[in-house]
């Protein structure tokens, strides 16, 4: 179970990974370390979360989502005009939830089924992203990343 994330710092552009089992606290630690983050979000304001290899377990219900959400609701100006794409399988259903949740504090957010599409409304290369997932994934597998934490790119 874990969540990871790496800010894309040249191409403006944050990626999240979730992989495995995600519980309602692993979510919440995610949002308070990335909220917190100084370089999030980068200059284009353009997110990306990954949950298509996740599931989510029974904590993660509605009442979770909305501690997320209100926890980046604290830090409105970070969400100003900040542009999210989630593309979700399992999770896609809780993602819509959270979209809702979310998107009263100033973020634009779609959920989406495909990477591809969720790239393109984004205007952020498909092939480009899916390195940096494959990327990220290879970092988390070798230790060099652990769950929620940061990987800067220059």
């Amino acid at each position: 179970m874990s969540i990871a994330y790496r800010i894309h710092k040249e191409s403006g552009f944050t990626l999240v990974h979730w992989d495995g089992v995600v519980a309602a606290a692993d979510f919440l630690a995610h949002v308070q370390r990335l909220s917190s983050d100084a370089d999030w979000p980068p200059f284009r304001r353009l997110h990306i979360s990954d949950l298509r290899n996740t599931s989510l377990d029974a904590s993660m219900d509605h009442a979770a989502l909305e501690a997320a959400a209100e926890i980046y609701g604290r830090h409105s100006d970070k969400l100003a005009n900040l542009k999210v794409a989630v593309v979700a399988d399992e999770a896609f259903w809780k993602a819509v939830d959270f979209e809702r949740l979310i998107s009263r504090y100033g973020a634009s957010v779609t959920v989406f089924n495909f990477l591809d599409t969720a790239c393109k409304w984004l205007g952020l290369d498909a092939d480009e992203v899916g390195r940096a997932v494959q990327q990220l994934r290879a970092s988390r597998d070798a230790g060099s990343i652990t769950e929620s934490t940061t990987g800067n790119t220059p």
